[in-house]
């Protein structure tokens, strides 16, 4: 059963409550209009009013307070926005100044994944390139990253398990370039002997075991890019001087 709460109404609201809770009790088929009419309202404001109660739709409303609670149907958020909401919950910005920390060192960036991880690495790469003067390529093709290679380069490569491909050839071809590298996982895995400078896992919160590689969503990446972007923007900003 849904628990309602009357503490955040405003008056007008509070008043539209009690007129609506007694006539739909009386009239089970009153709709969204007429209960507009007999507030003096519009319907659109019915139904922000409904859905701030925590109702889905005016029907829903209706059926609750005309006594047949046992026939709304209460739509649970799913298991993978639940995991989002402990992310965010959790989210540790020092990640984010650890990542800018590093690559600001570097001139050049090549940003590798594959799959669902190279179009964030994409999407990441486009950002960066509108807000720094860095050289930042995109790949999937470990070949095209290797000729990339020098030693002003950054590699960072985006995987949300590690799992679904080794990354070691690459990462040893590189490295005998002067690269370093950025290993960006957003599962906690065990990366002892990984060829990685730098490793960042971006969540506690691991999506079902039972999603192969590619069926994982990349929503975590992508808050974490656009957290990334946030704070390279802030350390653009000018600080105003002060009039002495």
């Amino acid at each position: 059963m849904l628990k309602l709460s009357l503490d955040n109404l405003t008056d007008l609201e509070k008043k539209m409550h009690a007129i609506l809770t007694e006539t739909v009790a009386q009239k089970e088929k009153l709709n969204i209009v007429e209960g507009a009419e007999l507030c003096n309202v519009s319907p659109s404001k019915v139904s922000k009013f409904v859905r701030k109660l925590g109702f889905e739709n005016f029907k829903q409303y209706k059926l609750y307070f005309s006594g047949q609670q046992s026939e709304i149907k209460i739509r649970k958020k799913s298991s993978e926005i639940e995991r989002l909401l402990h992310f965010l919950e959790n989210f540790d910005a020092t990640v984010v100044d650890n990542f800018v920390s590093v690559f600001k060192k570097f001139n050049k960036i090549i940003i590798f994944g594959l799959g669902p991880s190279y179009i964030s690495g994409e999407y990441f790469a486009y950002k960066l390139t509108t807000l720094t003067d860095k050289n930042v390529f995109v790949t999937q093709n470990e070949d095209y990253a290797q000729r990339l290679a020098d030693e002003e380069t950054l590699l960072i490569v985006f995987s949300v398990t590690g799992k679904f491909s080794s990354f070691e050839n690459l990462f040893l071809s590189t490295k005998s370039k002067g690269v370093e590298i950025m290993l960006i996982l957003e599962e906690q895995i065990d990366t002892r002997d990984s060829n990685a400078d730098y490793i960042f896992y971006l969540s506690k919160f691991a999506q079902s075991d039972d999603l192969l590689a590619f069926e994982k969503t990349r929503t975590v990446f992508f808050i974490f890019i656009e957290e990334i972007i946030s704070r390279l923007k802030s350390l653009q900003e000018p600080i105003d001087e002060k009039d002495e």
